[in-house]
């Protein structure tokens, strides 16, 4: 955990925390929990950062549905966001300005100017990761595959991820707000609450439909929402994966929200897909 609640009720950081001004008791962010939590102070010795955890004794042990009791699936960890950055951004916490520029995912895409392909490490060193997010870094940091979202949301605490604020577009908003699951994404489109922005949809794939001119992956509907993915036939030769690779997966995909209106009685949401590249599987 790299955030604490204080006595008072406001949040610290491990960066800014400090015994003598801040006080011993500190307790666990989630608000299904708050037990008892200590502090471990910056060892580069240990390569470790400063940072909260529970004593794992009595009753400093992370209860269930806390964020931080186990390890989270991905739409776990978007829901545990969600709610973290909401407080966090009340309490005025640090906020990490992060780029995401995902245009090299698109065949259609031509760079105005291309110098050079970075290598593999610099690739690496470019995309947000948990240790950047930890320390001080001035570089600014950008994402730019669905691969990074994927690892940022498996593998950094939720805390942080609270803390990311997305800058895309021209636009800034918090990571929370632009990675929804399918039903949520298509509820909040057709009540106008969404934005002209892209976004990230997580789901399970039901069926795949395929057309002469068009097909259609479809995630599992209900009620309540239908959502397909659509590659067009200019994009046939991007999207190479089989049915039996797609149906029943959990997939995270990346576009632009659109109202289908064409059956009136079942209003559907769709999103532009064109390559391998617009979806990562979870």
């Amino acid at each position: 955990m790299h955030s604490a609640l204080l006595t008072d009720g406001k949040v610290i950081t491990a960066k800014a925390y400090e015994e003598t001004l801040h006080g011993v008791r500190l307790s666990c962010i989630d608000k299904s929990c708050g037990v008892p939590i200590i502090f471990i102070p910056e060892s580069k010795e240990k390569e470790i950062v400063a940072h909260f955890r529970t004593s794992g004794k009595g009753a400093s042990i992370h209860k269930t549905g806390c964020g931080f009791a186990k390890k989270l699936s991905f739409s776990e960890t978007v829901e545990k966001v969600t709610e973290y950055q909401a407080s966090l951004r009340e309490q005025g916490i640090r906020e990490f300005i992060v780029r995401l520029n995902l245009d090299s995912i698109d065949p259609d895409f031509v760079p105005k100017e291309v110098n050079r392909e970075p290598n593999d490490t610099e690739k690496e060193k470019s995309e947000l990761d948990d240790k950047s997010l930890k320390e001080s870094n001035p570089t600014p940091q950008s994402i730019g595959s669905l691969k990074a979202v994927k690892k940022l949301f498996t593998n950094v605490e939720p805390d942080l991820l609270a803390s990311i604020i997305i800058s895309v577009k021209g636009t800034k908003i918090p990571i929370s707000e632009l990675i929804r699951s399918n039903r949520d994404a298509h509820i909040a489109l057709w009540q106008n609450k969404t934005m002209n922005l892209p976004y990230f949809i997580h789901g399970t794939v039901d069926k795949v439909i395929r057309r002469e001119k068009v097909w259609y992956v479809n995630f599992e509907a209900s009620d309540a929402s239908f959502f397909s993915l659509v590659v067009f036939e200019k994009h046939f030769k991007h999207f190479t994966f089989k049915d039996a690779e797609l149906v029943g997966k959990n997939i995270l995909a990346y576009g632009y929200l659109k109202k289908n209106k064409f059956n009136k009685d079942r209003p559907a949401t769709e999103m532009i897909i064109k390559s391998n590249r617009y979806l990562e599987f979870l």
